[in-house]
């Protein structure tokens, strides 16, 4: 008798049911990502105690040579040399007076006298007693350059990246592209990087740190809806051991010589979906002293073929590497900077000690 108010109502509870069901799936969703994020912080807190747990290999003979060699320039102190959890050397000195030995001929003699290249110090003192500490230098370095250019019409680029150097001797590059252009993809990539620099600077995986934050960035974006492409090498200038993770980023190129290489990936980028098959690309590499690498957002490849950049990459064998930096982002003339740009090359090179 009232079949439009019937079917008023009956269109108004399926409307709410279907919103139930909606609201059920995004919270069993949240709470899915919560406990991998948990299970990621269980993951990092055993790493890190089996780090703490490891024994630290003592080094009788270097450490003997060491006290020698302070009983030789009349300075009192106890000395330590041992093996860290990485197997790399570590002399630790504390005694009264030990500034001397922060001098850089004293480095290279101490270099000489344990037959492995050291760091600079770490000095500590000023009160009864100095500590000075050398750890084993890598036998690699990494020179970058970067260089960047916004779309024409903003003010800011929606890329953003970072280089730096853990304790351990291993080199992080980031370069992380926002969607879209201008102040808010801005704020994405900036906020990506903050992120995962602590991460990677506080010891988590590479792998474990780009999980936590696609978690993270997919729970933050469920209201403002934004995300992130992730490029991260990281290379052990030890050994030249290499990693290349992507999350939707653009190809990464690596020259060897006159070979030039393309690696690319299929991830999606951080942030837009959440849940356990959600994993970067990986790819392993193993660098030697001179090799490049070129890391680029996809302004400055996309809407053209690639073999410009793999010509000029393969070119390139004097001056910084911030010159190519700067010639892969410049424009063509009369082209127009349809996107932000941004480039950042590393040249691995024998440490000069």
């Amino acid at each position: 008798l009232h079949f439009p108010q019937f079917l008023s109502a009956a269109n108004e509870e399926l409307t709410a049911l279907l919103a139930r069901r909606q609201y059920q799936a995004r919270l069993q969703e949240s709470r899915g990502a919560v406990c991998r994020q948990y299970a990621e912080l269980a993951h990092v807190l055993g790493n890190a105690a089996a780090e703490l747990s490891a024994e630290l290999v003592p080094d009788p003979a270097r450490e003997k040579k060491l006290r020698g060699h302070l009983t030789a320039l009349g300075l009192e102190g106890n000395a330590s040399v041992y093996y860290d959890e990485a197997g790399h050397l570590r002399a630790e000195l504390e005694g009264p007076d030990l500034s001397a030995l922060t001098e850089p001929k004293e480095r290279k003699a101490l270099s000489a006298l344990l037959g492995l290249p050291l760091r600079e110090p770490e000095y500590t003192g000023g009160g009864a007693l100095d500590k000075v500490v050398f750890t084993q230098a890598e036998p690699l370095m990494a020179v970058a350059g970067v260089a960047a250019r916004q779309k024409d019409g903003e003010t800011v680029s929606g890329d953003a990246g970072a280089l730096f150097r853990s304790a351990s001797g291993k080199v992080y590059v980031l370069l992380c592209d926002g969607m879209g252009s201008g102040p808010e993809a801005s704020r994405e990539s900036r906020l990506a990087v903050r992120l995962l620099e602590k991460f990677l600077r506080a010891g988590v995986e590479a792998e474990t740190a780009l999980k936590t934050l696609n978690s993270a960035l997919a729970l933050r974006n469920e209201e403002s809806g934004g995300f992130t492409t992730v490029d991260l090498l990281e290379v052990d200038l030890f050994t030249g051991e290499a990693a290349l993770y992507k999350l939707g980023a653009a190809p990464t190129y690596v020259r060897r010589g006159s070979s030039v290489s393309r690696i690319t990936g299929s991830a999606l980028p951080a942030g837009l979906a959440a849940g356990d098959r959600v994993a970067p690309d990986i790819s392993r590499l193993r660098l030697e002293a001179g090799d490049l690498v070129v890391l680029v957002s996809d302004g400055v490849t996309t809407g053209r073929e690639d073999q410009w950049l793999r010509s000029a990459l393969a070119a390139f064998h004097e001056g910084s590497p911030k010159d190519l930096a700067r010639t892969l982002v410049s424009p063509e003339e009369g082209e127009k900077a349809a996107d932000d740009r941004t480039a950042l090359v590393v040249r691995l090179e024998r440490r000069k000690l």
